[in-house]
């Protein structure tokens, strides 16, 4: 990197002086921007962030052609911790903690389902993203494809949003990172953010969190006890748990390979939802067809002499 100034910002955040050579990290003279920093995302399109003096927004510009991209991604090795998080210089300060991390180049809430099995050889995964309802939101959004991953949560103090700004301030990431949490359940969540309701602690994961549930809870209207004579409404009310043994209403999904259950059970509509690589909701003819390997009407009527 040429540019002084730039190269000891990034410093000042945390990235270290090899991760700028690892990352290829240089000063760039932007036609629109002036000068600022290049951050690579492929060998065909960059990133650029603002001269960070400079109090105008956007902060970051794209290559014409950019699409959304798992930055990081290439330099992972097969084992060992992966940090998701929400930004590039969010990844580059972990990286020079020698902490594997990846981020979308797209924000928040724009986590591909394809990535899944980008990190799928790895069994250590976290979540970190800004403290703010949008970064709330994205965690929310990842956990279901990555059920299996730990959350860690970003302290809300004055000048801190994201790991960058935490790890300028002082603050040590991997005691943070001790902190992690993994939610097998929606009550697990109540659970802790009463704990830290308690304390004075931030809810604002537990709050996006808990309103997804409720919305997907909500999505399907309750059949269960349904006496009419429509042959399909009556056919959803046959019993998952006929199917499926759940556990404190979770199971694995069994329409893809999992380890760590990811299909929670809604007894209310009787319906399962998967957060896992699915991301859908089934119900009782759902499961006879993949059961059984017949036709929709075929569900239908075989159910209707069961219930």
């Amino acid at each position: 990197m040429h540019n002084q100034y730039f190269e000891a910002w990034l410093t000042k955040r945390g990235v270290s002086t090899d991760t700028i050579a690892l990352f290829n990290i240089t000063s760039y003279e932007h036609p629109t921007i002036g000068e600022c920093i290049r951050i690579p995302i492929t060998d065909s399109w960059a990133k650029y962030r603002r001269d960070p003096r400079e109090d105008i927004k956007p902060k970051y510009l794209y290559d014409t052609g950019s699409k959304i991209t798992l930055y990081g991604a290439d330099k992972l090795k097969s084992q060992g911790v992966v940090v998701v998080t929400e930004g590039e210089l969010d990844a580059l300060v972990l990286w020079s903690q020698n902490i594997q991390a990846v981020s979308s180049t797209g924000g928040a809430l724009t986590f591909q389902p394809e990535w899944v099995d980008v990190l799928a050889p790895h069994d250590d995964i976290h979540i970190c993203f800004d403290n703010d309802n949008a970064g709330a939101e994205g965690m929310v959004k990842v956990l279901t494809y990555l059920p299996q991953a730990k959350v860690i949560l970003v302290p809300e103090q004055v000048g801190v949003k994201d790991i960058s700004d935490y790890v300028a301030k002082g603050g040590d990431f991997r005691a943070l990172m001790a902190t992690a949490k993994h939610y097998a359940s929606v009550t697990e969540v109540e659970d802790d953010k009463h704990l830290r309701d308690a304390v004075g602690l931030s809810t604002r994961f537990h709050d996006a969190y808990l309103d997804y549930h409720r919305r997907i809870a909500q999505r399907t209207p309750s059949q269960y006890n349904y006496r009419g004579d429509d042959a399909v409404l009556k056919a959803k009310t046959y019993p998952l748990s006929n199917f499926i043994e759940f556990t404190r209403y979770k199971a694995c999904c069994p329409f893809h390979n999992e380890k760590t259950p990811s299909l929670h059970y809604y007894s209310k509509t009787n319906t399962a939802h998967c957060f896992g690589a699915c991301g859908k909701t089934y119900d009782a003819i759902d499961f006879y067809r993949a059961a059984h390997n017949c036709s929709f009407k075929k569900a239908v009527e075989e159910l209707n002499k069961l219930v």
